[in-house]
């Protein structure tokens, strides 16, 4: 055995678009034959406490849709409430091997293997630890999806600034005062005229924050309105990224481009917030700098991890099945 090649796999997260982007990237990284799935949990497994496992079928959701005659050799879980499917398949069927993708939040030695970033400060023999999140984007996918956006943007001659809003979310508050801030310091940007200026929200950016957003801003055209979505694209097209501190896996993503990246700090919920750790992770190291007054070019000390991480995973499968099926 010398690579994952042609494994069969199964990604299934609960369909929040971090975890789904998170698994897709990892089963891409290795190389896998994969499909996505979405789970959740049926009530009560959904309201209980971490910890109370599901002990049959019946406790998710869209289960009888899943196909059992042909039986992945990977599972690829992603989230915490993911995590149960992962253990109850690994139950079912032994000989799955079983990644999960952040801290599960349950005992360590029901995955084969956990792939989880710094700040969330596992160890173990079967944990591998990255820097940022894992992503699907790569760049081939952005060199991609420029070519559908070359009219918007590929004739710009100022540099283009893009700001990628978040939402409220348990680690962060997105309220109305931080929405008219950060309209504040878009049109202070939009003012120079050597910047384009690009806003695009989120799936999980609500209403009210859309509505104060757009009234405050003095230019109305820099939001983008159309129905397709130029987010990848814009990582090739960008020179500067700005992420609210909302999203892992926004800010990861956007470091994992290579451009100058800006965080525009949220107030925390929690006085131990584990997205706080990473973001003064990647500070620390040179990857993200905080949004103050302007903007500047600053060289990313970012090199992509995922060579490293995905030998370390492929040592990790080859040592469980030499151990358990002496291949």
């Amino acid at each position: 055995m010398k690579n994952f090649n042609r494994l069969y796999a199964w990604c299934i997260t609960d369909g929040n678009a971090g975890n789904v982007n998170q698994a897709k990237g990892l089963a891409q990284l290795l190389g896998l034959d994969f499909k996505q799935k979405e789970l959740s949990l049926n009530f009560p497994w959904n309201k209980m406490p971490l910890g109370f496992l599901p002990i049959n079928k019946f406790a998710f959701k869209n289960f009888d849709k899943f196909d059992f005659t042909v039986m992945p050799e990977i599972i690829i879980t992603c989230g915490k409430r993911s995590a149960y499917i992962s253990i109850y398949l690994k139950n079912k069927y032994p000989s799955i091997f079983n990644i999960h993708i952040l801290n599960p939040r349950i005992d360590k030695s029901y995955f084969d293997l956990i792939v989880a970033p710094l700040h969330d400060k596992l160890s173990g023999v079967n944990i591998v630890s990255t820097e940022i999140a894992i992503s699907h984007i790569n760049d081939s996918l952005i060199n991609e999806e420029k070519l559908k956006f070359e009219k918007e943007f590929s004739s710009e001659r100022r540099k283009i600034c893009t700001f990628l809003i978040g939402g409220n979310s348990r680690n962060h508050k997105f309220e109305e005062n931080e929405a008219k801030n950060l309209a504040s310091k878009i049109n202070h940007l939009s003012k120079n005229d050597n910047f384009k200026i690009v806003v695009l929200f989120s799936r999980r950016t609500s209403n009210k924050i859309k509505k104060i957003i757009s009234n405050k801003l003095l230019q109305k055209k820099i939001i983008w309105d159309k129905d397709e979505n130029p987010y990848i694209s814009l990582m090739g097209y960008s020179d500067f990224i700005i992420c609210t501190s909302d999203s892992v896996s926004m800010i990861s993503e956007s470091i994992s481009s290579k451009k100058s990246v800006f965080i525009y700090k949220l107030p925390s919920r929690k006085k131990n917030n584990r997205i706080e750790h990473f973001i003064n992770t990647v500070l620390i190291k040179n990857y993200a700098k905080i949004l103050e007054n302007d903007l500047y070019d600053f060289d990313c000390q970012y090199n992509n991890q995922n060579e490293k991480i995905k030998r370390a995973i492929f040592e990790k499968y080859k040592s469980y099945m030499n151990k358990n099926y002496h291949v």
